[in-house]
């Protein structure tokens, strides 16, 4: 199969087989604007942008990223939309990881913005199978894609990016296996509550919103609920932050994946990766080897 066969093959798979316009804006007296439209070709606003910003087409991050990965043993197959395709994102898959009591379905992931929010972005997007709850760690912007009009070169850069995500998804792997060693303690629970909700350990009831409450009692549930599954441990700790940015956080929200992967979902949960991964290196009971 050509590189132009399997890039139509993904885009009709994954329902990103359709371009976008930059089409200029016109102020109420029809004057040209220093600002410009993205539409899809059907015409649906996506978002405004500058003068210099440079649309990326998904058939061009597809060739790109099938053709990235041609070398390294990876096969872009999965797909979406996020915001009704005000983001995109493509997806390789990698073998499965068992951490805890659950096996991992672990991504490699290209995300564009085609709103002009963020340049095209690589980040790894794992699954726990045991409760579905997704944890989306992003790594560097490529603000260079825009700016490099050579596809080879286009191309060379993100093979590069690529064998660093791969580096970055192996480290992260190990950092899930150092969380399900370590024991859970009421330190490290604190310490997340104070990051996610803003509270202090001994901080007066009556200071505290019924709104945050609440959320904090959801967190509790979510807590609970990860330690059954995983054991008193670090893991679980993680496991009831990514339960709570999944299934609470977003229980009545259509963008649930845009939430995990770009908006409060995504920030909560890396902010408390770093903080748990902080505590452990401060107070680590089992050693890493």
């Amino acid at each position: 199969m050509t590189t132009e066969e399997k890039v139509f093959e993904l885009l009709e798979n994954t329902g990103l087989n359709w371009t976008v316009n930059k089409n200029q804006l016109f102020d109420a007296q029809g004057k040209e604007t220093f600002s410009y439209g993205i539409f899809k070709k059907d015409q649906e606003w996506l978002g405004t942008v500058g003068p210099k910003y440079v649309p990326l087409q998904n058939w061009e991050l597809a060739t790109i990223l099938i053709e990235a990965t041609k070398n390294i043993d990876l096969e872009i197959t999965k797909g979406g939309t996020l915001q009704n395709g005000k983001k995109i994102y493509l997806q390789a898959c990698l073998p499965d990881e068992a951490i805890g009591n659950s096996n991992i379905k672990r991504y490699l992931t290209g995300l564009n913005a085609h709103d002009g929010t963020q340049s095209v972005a690589f980040g790894s997007t794992n699954t726990v199978v045991i409760c579905s709850n997704t944890f989306y760690q992003a790594y560097g912007q490529l603000e260079k894609f825009r700016h490099t009009s050579s596809m080879k070169d286009r191309i060379e850069i993100a093979q590069q990016d690529f064998i660093e995500a791969l580096n970055e998804e192996q480290g992260l792997m190990d950092a899930f296996k150092r969380m399900e060693r370590e024991p859970l303690r009421d330190k490290a629970i604190e310490r997340v509550l104070t990051r996610i909700f803003d509270v202090k350990p001994n901080q007066n009831q009556s200071e505290i919103s019924t709104r945050k409450k609440n959320q904090i009692e959801k967190f509790a549930d979510s807590l609970d609920t990860s330690i059954k599954e995983q054991g008193r441990t670090i893991w679980a700790l993680f496991n009831g932050v990514t339960r709570y940015t999944n299934h609470v956080l977003n229980e009545n929200s259509e963008n649930k994946m845009d939430s995990i992967m770009t908006g409060r979902g995504h920030y909560i949960s890396n902010m408390s990766f770093n903080t748990i991964m902080s505590y452990i290196e401060e107070n680590s009971v089992v050693k890493s080897f």
